[in-house]
């Protein structure tokens, strides 16, 4: 990936982290940490516009990594994937965490789509069964790839 995409990548992922953090107020950036995005200043329940799976609350305290992808991308319209890194996903196991998935439209400025909390436990299970963690090209560790329609129904997304 040449730079130039990946510092694109890296501008559309703080996009949707803003705009998770104007929708969900119950987050607080977490600035100094590697492995999470967010924290959980309050409890926060699921609603319309941010279901979970598995869970029925995220309790205060509890980290959150957020994790965006595009719906489509590319000439073929592929759909989105994605990105986890190992380091990251084991220690929000650790942490007892969750992801909150985002998937966005294919547009420059990326408005969310679709949202939805995930228990890293459950991903675990979910990358057991679908993926594996391979070695990444730029020195970061291993990751993994889940296409969003792992995570989300496509009645959800499309």
């Amino acid at each position: 990936m040449s730079s130039d995409t990946l510092a694109a990548a890296k501008r559309a992922g703080e996009n949707a982290e803003h705009e998770v953090f104007d929708v969900v107020v119950e987050l607080e950036p977490t600035a100094d940490s590697e492995h999470y995005d967010a924290v959980a200043e309050t409890a926060i329940f699921p609603r319309t516009d941010l279901p979970f799976v598995g869970i029925c609350v995220v309790e205060a305290g509890t980290f959150v990594e957020i994790k965006s992808t595009m719906a489509v991308y590319g000439s073929a319209q592929r759909r989105g994937r994605f990105s986890l890194r190992e380091t990251q996903h084991e220690a929000l196991l650790d942490a007892g965490g969750v992801y909150l998935f985002v998937v966005c439209e294919p547009r420059p400025a990326r408005p969310a789509i679709a949202m939805k909390v995930v228990p890293a436990t459950t991903v675990d299970h979910v990358i057991d069964e679908t993926s594996s963690w391979r070695e990444r090209h730029d020195g970061r560790g291993r990751e993994t790839q889940l296409a969003w329609s792992r995570v989300f129904d496509v009645d959800e997304v499309e």
